[in-house]
């Protein structure tokens, strides 16, 4: 029971290192908790369970806001079994060797909860709660997993250090922390671009935040036009989220028109997020016009949101939630698109893409600037908004990009390459933001190892496991 209840205080404590509350530090405190409770117990899979499943709910939530609850605990219970092999952890023979167990584990878990099933769902990897703490620029060189590997065995150095075992093991973790907080981020800069970032707002926030056609459209237009006003500078580029045209301005000649008329009486470039009505399905789209009101450039979202964008297994699922009807199928883009100017290569990221590792990586290459085009309205009260940013500010880091995000609702913000905040807007209501981004064609390291930079920390987390329980078994 002693175990169980250490094992409740881990999930809450866990949860808490991820937005609203963000304090870095939760993630080592909360694993060192972990191991207590799993080395003390008779039910290991169960405290495993337990912990994970309070862990998910607690930061995944927001999630059933307006599907209801049983989809929201068909995705908590499929999260949590990617942690039942935390069990094994006690049945190794030495106590101070097995422990070392939870390193891979954890680091093999979030890497398979990110890619299976449909694509995966990595919304709360353990990386993604760690935007602020001291070592987030080690994402720059070996990505976001680095950020996991350092936070778990900060983890074990805390379980060890209060168990007074493997002393020399704990200051050997703790120096290369401390390596990894010192080692130099650097970039060479192309310059800068002037940016305008919209956040119009929505007439209600909820699923049918868009039920009035065109509405979101003029409230963006609305807020544009103050912008322009209060600006002293001419943007390189105005930038628009996710949803914020809520007709096809394809089909729709009078939005079309009024956002060719915005951009020419603005003189600039302007990116917009409309959902396109194409005869093989509905399309969300990221779209730029030029300073001469034309279309130039159109990138259609690769990589779609499960239960969002589409059903998988769509009778079982509407079987489960009539609301699953609601949801048409999209069709995903395939190709990689940079919108361009005068000045800036804009890398377009649509909302749920900013968790794919590869979409943004790929899509980064060869831009020196990455834009989040996101729309928060229908959990605008929960902390998916804050979380979002969070994975955004460490997407910023690990490919040594400034990216420009914006959100119907909020919060939109101007984040550098270190991951810092420059600018930043509240919730629910109009706002716009507008400032330098520094344009970085320099990939970083982390950007260049891709996916091996995972495989390789994968492998040394083993290897510290194997090398721990080889030295114990002399």
């Amino acid at each position: 029971m002693v175990s169980l209840l250490i094992a409740i205080v881990s999930g809450f404590a866990l949860s808490g290192a991820f937005a609203p509350i963000g304090l870095w530090f939760l993630l080592p405190f909360s694993i060192a908790l972990l191991l207590y409770a799993i080395t003390k117990t008779r039910r290991p899979f169960l405290v495993a369970f337990v912990f994970a499943a309070l862990f998910n709910f607690l930061t995944l939530n927001w999630s059933g806001i307006y599907v209801g609850i049983y989809p929201v605990l068909f995705l908590i219970i499929l999260q949590s079994v990617f942690y039942l092999p935390l069990g094994f952890i006690s049945f190794k023979q030495n106590r101070y060797s097995r422990i070392w167990l939870v390193l891979p584990i954890l680091l093999t878990a979030d890497q398979l909860r990110s890619n299976f099933p449909f694509g995966g769902f990595g919304w709360n990897r353990l990386a993604f709660s760690q935007a602020d703490s001291p070592y987030a620029q080690s994402a720059a060189l070996f990505g976001d997993t680095a950020l996991a590997f350092l936070g778990i065995s900060l983890g074990i150095a805390i379980y060890l250090l209060c168990a007074r075992a493997q002393l020399f093991s704990v200051a050997i973790l703790c120096l290369v922390t401390t390596v990894m907080i010192l080692l130099p981020h650097s970039s060479l800069k192309q310059g800068s671009a002037y940016v305008l970032a919209i956040q119009g707002n929505v007439p209600k926030l909820g699923l049918d935040f868009n039920s009035r056609a065109q509405e979101v459209f003029e409230y963006h237009l609305k807020e544009t036009a103050i912008a322009l006003q209060q600006i002293k500078d001419k943007p390189d580029f105005i930038l628009w989220p996710e949803n914020s045209v809520d007709v096809d301005p394809f089909n729709n000649f009078s939005v079309g028109e009024k956002i060719s008329q915005l951009a020419e009486q603005a003189s600039t470039s302007i990116v917009v997020g409309a959902v396109l009505d194409t005869s093989s399905g509905p399309k969300n789209a990221s779209i730029m016009w030029n300073s001469q009101g034309d279309v130039v450039s159109t990138y259609i979202k690769r990589s779609l949101t499960p239960f969002g964008e589409y059903i998988p297994f769509r009778k079982l699922a509407e079987s489960i939630s009539p609301l699953a009807k609601n949801v048409k199928d999209f069709v995903n883009g395939e190709e990689i698109i940079q919108h361009k100017t005068s000045q800036s290569i804009i890398a377009p990221i649509i909302c749920y893409e900013v968790i794919d590792d590869e979409v943004v990586r790929s899509s980064s290459v060869n831009s020196n600037v990455i834009v989040v085009q996101t729309n928060n309205a229908t959990f605008a009260d929960s902390g998916q908004s804050r979380q979002q940013l969070n994975i955004t500010r460490i997407r910023a880091i690990e490919n040594n990009r400034w990216i420009v995000s914006v959100s119907t609702t909020g919060v939109s913000a101007i984040i550098d390459n270190f991951g810092a905040i420059q600018q930043i807007t509240k919730q629910n209501t109009a706002s716009f933001l507008s400032g330098d981004v520094v344009l970085i064609a320099e990939r970083s390291l982390a950007s260049k190892l891709g996916g091996w930079s995972d495989a390789v920390l994968l492998i040394v987390a083993w290897l510290l496991y194997l090398g721990k329980r080889r030295k114990h078994a002399k």
